[in-house]
């Protein structure tokens, strides 16, 4: 697990991510203020996930656990969702990206899911 540290809070972000199983793919971060809360989309290979909002979650990309071979695991300090522009860059959210075996892991774990 890997966190990212990168995202500040700039209300349009994109990434380029690479997961420790050298996978490559695209990320953008999107806050809308009359939301309040952070909005992403996702592309890998041929799968497109768009305008998603960004909720705290062991892993985010859990409906495609059998489809990506990442995972992401969004994390506050006091378990509320993300709502500040602000939230990355003051650390009160973390992003932590996932490798295909620390998915099983998470799914075993905490799904008991093998």
């Amino acid at each position: 697990m890997r966190q990212i540290s990168e995202i500040s809070s700039d209300p349009k972000q994109k990434f380029t991510f690479i997961t420790d199983d050298n996978i490559s793919f695209e990320f953008k971060l999107e806050f809308i203020t009359n939301q309040q809360g952070w909005f992403y989309s996702l592309k890998y290979q041929n799968l497109s996930i768009n305008g998603n909002r960004l909720v705290t979650d062991i892993n985010i990309l859990r409906n495609y656990k059998n489809i990506l071979p990442f995972g992401i695991g969004i994390m506050t300090d006091n378990a509320t969702e993300p709502f500040s522009i602000d939230d990355f860059s003051t650390g009160r959210v973390k992003f932590y990206l996932l490798d295909k075996a620390e998915v099983k892991d998470l799914e075993t774990t905490f799904y008991n899911n093998l």
